[in-house]
């Protein structure tokens, strides 16, 4: 993974302490020997998303998901942009716990021997909660249903970010069974620069592992995860531009 947070930083320490304190002596607690209290909360698939800044690299954004295996283990797949570089469709393991209060914290790693800490409560139902990640980002995360999903619609998207100046853009694009778009319109600016687009093309491919996809908006390269039926996570893969979203399906 090129994203190298300080692992050594206020935030990643005292979310390491957080762990190791939940990993102690298991005769004093019976977070995992207790179904209601414990690691077997959390079980099942979960997508998310952060945006933040950390001291080396900058300003970033990640979107991911992963799945629990209710016994305090956990893999994943997960894009990070910098704005000066992407890390696209790195997969990774973890571990996690779960406190008597229904907090997570959890360490996943992708074999570069950085470890990454991220916190959040146990969703409720489809409801997102809040997550921090690495101590340096926060977002969001909720439970993962992509059985109904499908890449052929009508979807409106939004759009932020940083390039040139401050990003934001929205529009609207319908796709055919190939995924390809068959109209669409898109309202951009980054800084200075604005373009008003009434014929966008580009592509939406179907979901694979993880519920990700990939996807072409007009000039622009993203990931996506499927949340839901409806809903979907864009990460841009611009190495010059970082650029996320979000997309719902009418």
């Amino acid at each position: 993974m090129k994203f190298n947070l300080f692992s050594l930083s206020v935030g990643a320490l005292a979310m390491a302490g957080l762990l190791a304190a939940c990993g102690g002596n298991s005769n004093k607690s019976t977070s995992n020997s207790n179904p209601t209290t414990g690691v077997a909360q959390l079980n099942g698939s979960f997508a998310f998303s952060a945006n933040g800044s950390d001291p080396a690299d900058g300003n970033y954004f990640v979107a991911g998901s992963f799945t629990a295996d209710g016994k305090g283990g956990l893999t994943g797949i997960e894009d990070l942009n910098l704005g000066s570089g992407v890390d696209s469709n790195v997969p990774y393991t973890g571990m996690y716990q779960v406190d008597s209060a229904g907090a997570v914290s959890a360490t996943i790693s992708d074999g570069t021997g950085i470890p990454t800490f991220f916190t959040f409560a146990i969703p409720s139902g489809s409801s997102a909660v809040k997550l921090n990640y690495n101590g340096t980002g926060s977002g969001t995360l909720q439970s993962q249903s992509t059985s109904s999903f499908s890449n052929v619609g009508t979807f409106a998207f939004t759009l932020n970010g940083q390039g040139e100046g401050t990003v934001t853009g929205s529009g609207s694009f319908t796709t055919n069974a190939a995924g390809n778009f068959t109209s669409g319109t898109e309202n951009f600016q980054d800084g200075a620069f604005a373009r008003n687009t009434l014929a966008l093309s580009g592509t939406l491919s179907p979901i694979f592992s993880g519920g990700r996809g990939t996807a072409v908006i007009g000039t622009d390269m993203f990931s996506y995860y499927a949340v839901s039926q409806n809903q979907i996570i864009l990460a841009g893969l611009e190495e010059t531009t970082l650029i996320y979203g979000t997309a719902s399906k009418h």
